[in-house]
């Protein structure tokens, strides 16, 4: 892949982003009318250009640059031979599990990185890590847009270590790149203010109910609902929340002294101690 190529795919990927950035919008304020979860909350708060921002900023440096890059490490280090070049690689990976159908492969670390994503999220969760993942937890008013609000260390380290696996075992990039939009559009379902508890499959996909309960402040929901798709790891670990009948009420850090803007917000995490 040339230099042009890839930064034809970053234009063609941001102007994906823009039309999923309405899309989302559309969808998700629709449903956030018909069913809130808290029906008070506001859509057009303070730090609505903080995440907006998240939004556009992170995936270049978190997302598109990682991956490019991760994938080029990986394929000098291991791939390297005269029947692979690097565009051969990107696009259909290397070894037996490349083999498999893009949707297969992708359907394949969609499973895997849920388990690897449940544990990392809980590592972030103690004392060390706490300070850079507060960032995602910080809004008072969580919905669709507070998904993407995260600090790149929380990204690069939870992210990288997934696609290090995954590119390892001899999954395709490519079917990495397949799960993007699927996982856009769960990631901005589950943070939605929507009162879904997704009935008898509740312990079967996280719900917006089952994720709301890991953003309260409320001591009950603290530290709880890590998975990022599949309850069931909540279940067997001992860290499924989600009581029926109840909805959680508030959100944010407790105590915390978290700027609203994006530039405070990355800088944040540095200064504490």
């Amino acid at each position: 892949m040339t230099l042009d190529s890839f930064l034809n795919l970053l234009l063609d990927s941001y102007t994906t982003m823009f039309i999923w950035l309405v899309a989302l919008f559309v969808g998700c304020s629709f449903f956030e009318y018909l069913s809130p979860c808290n029906p008070g909350q506001t859509k057009w708060r303070k730090d609505i250009i903080t995440d907006v921002l998240y939004y556009f900023v992170m995936p270049f440096f978190t997302r598109f640059v990682r991956l490019f890059f991760l994938a080029m490490g990986i394929y000098i280090l291991f791939y390297n031979q005269p029947e692979m070049t690097i565009q051969k690689f990107l696009t259909s990976g290397y070894g037996p599990l490349a083999q498999l159908p893009i949707w297969l492969q992708a359907a394949l670390i969609f499973i895997v990185s849920d388990f690897i994503l449940y544990w990392t999220h809980r590592w972030f969760h103690g004392a060390k890590l706490w300070k850079y993942h507060a960032i995602h937890h910080s809004s008072p008013n969580v919905d669709w847009l507070s998904t993407y609000r995260f600090h790149p260390i929380n990204v690069w380290f939870t992210f990288t270590l997934v696609d290090v696996c995954m590119l390892l075992v001899g999954f395709a990039p490519a079917a990495i790149a397949e799960l993007s939009v699927f996982n856009t559009i769960y990631s901005a379902m589950v943070h939605a203010n929507v009162s879904w508890t997704f009935g008898p499959f509740r312990t079967i996909f996280a719900s917006p109910v089952f994720h709301r309960w890991h953003h309260t402040t409320q001591a009950e929901g603290m530290d709880k609902n890590f998975a990022p798709t599949f309850p069931l790891l909540d279940i067997m670990f001992g860290t499924f929340y989600m009581p029926k009948g109840r909805l959680p009420e508030a959100y944010g850090v407790n105590g915390s002294n978290i700027p609203d803007g994006f530039i405070g917000q990355i800088v944040w995490p540095f200064k504490q101690h």
